[in-house]
């Protein structure tokens, strides 16, 4: 999106009706830094994503775009909508907090790009007018993305994940897979991200957009997830993607383990029971984070056990 935003930028400030002053050469270095930054982000792995590592690069983003607003009118530049964009981009994480640092970098980069307009000699009412009108703007938007990553995000989608009390959601979800997917292997994933994890409700998000709809066990915050026809290596990378998503949100000692169908059991129940063993088996790894495939043989730290980081 950014990248398509920017060259229909660059294309707008070349047409004949664009009337102020453009720097064209400052305003290319600019814009090859935002689009160097962005196609580096694109080839960074999913799990990289946190919510700190986005607001990172979402800043990044608001500077740029400041720049380029400065670099392609001041004042009279149109470039300013590019923001708005960035702010709905943010939102899209469900977390208010990031949303709101957006905002505030937003709002400061901006006005910092007009300040020198407003101390120009020449600057008119009109103009402060102008930015004054274009900062409430972005805030009021801001302000309702706030909302929105607080209230519909993070609320409603959290009432849609199933909380198993006594293992059967887990298990009916087990047996409905081994029955729709005959001969083709079924993973079940523990998921223990400790008790330091700041918002649950976004981590299962998080594990529902990247690995697949997650089982909250019990009233803590283990949970399971149920994959169908991955090899080993790609069960251990859904599981580090959740051990992942669940260290961007402050968790500490965190453990999965993983168990999958025929290979460490041949029914549901004794699929359960193996990864709850593995599970277990995984908090005897001195390390951070840890995950532990069932199956793997004798119980030595270079074959069973992976060390998440």
């Amino acid at each position: 999106m950014y990248l398509g935003l920017v060259t229909a930028s660059l294309l707008l400030v070349h047409a004949a009706s664009y009337e102020p002053a453009v720097s064209f050469i400052l305003l290319y270095l600019v814009a090859s830094v935002g689009i160097t930054a962005a196609v580096a982000l694109v080839l960074l792995p999913t799990a990289q994503f946190g919510a700190g590592f986005s607001g990172g690069a979402y800043l990044l983003y608001a500077a740029v775009i400041a720049m380029m607003v400065f670099f392609s009118g001041g004042v009279s530049s149109e470039l300013y909508v590019m923001f708005f964009p960035l702010l709905l981009a943010s939102a899209l994480h469900g977390s208010w907090r990031l949303v709101l640092a957006v905002l505030s970098a937003v709002l400061f980069c901006y006005a910092l790009a007009m300040i020198p307009g407003l101390l120009n000699e020449g600057a008119e009412g009109e103009d402060a007018a102008l930015i004054f009108y274009r900062l409430g703007t972005l805030g009021l938007t801001g302000v309702f993305m706030t909302s929105v990553a607080r209230g519909v995000v993070g609320s409603e989608d959290a009432e849609d994940y199933a909380t198993d009390e006594d293992g059967s959601v887990l298990l009916e979800r087990v047996e409905d897979e081994l029955a729709a997917r005959r001969g083709v292997p079924v993973a079940v994933i523990l998921v223990d991200p400790g008790r330091e994890v700041e918002d649950v409700e976004l981590l299962l998000e998080r594990v529902r957009a990247r690995i697949g709809e997650p089982v909250l066990l019990g009233e803590g915050t283990v949970f399971g997830v149920v994959v169908s026809g991955e090899d080993d290596r790609a069960i251990e990378s859904a599981a580090r993607r959740a051990l992942a998503a669940a260290s961007s949100l402050g968790a500490e000692e965190t453990r999965a383990g993983a168990a999958i169908y025929p290979r460490d059991a041949r029914s549901a129940e004794d699929l359960l029971v193996a990864a709850g063993q593995a599970l277990e088996a995984a908090f005897e790894v001195e390390s951070p984070s840890a995950i532990v495939l069932a199956g793997r043989g004798a119980p030595r730290a270079e074959g069973r056990y992976r060390a998440a980081r």
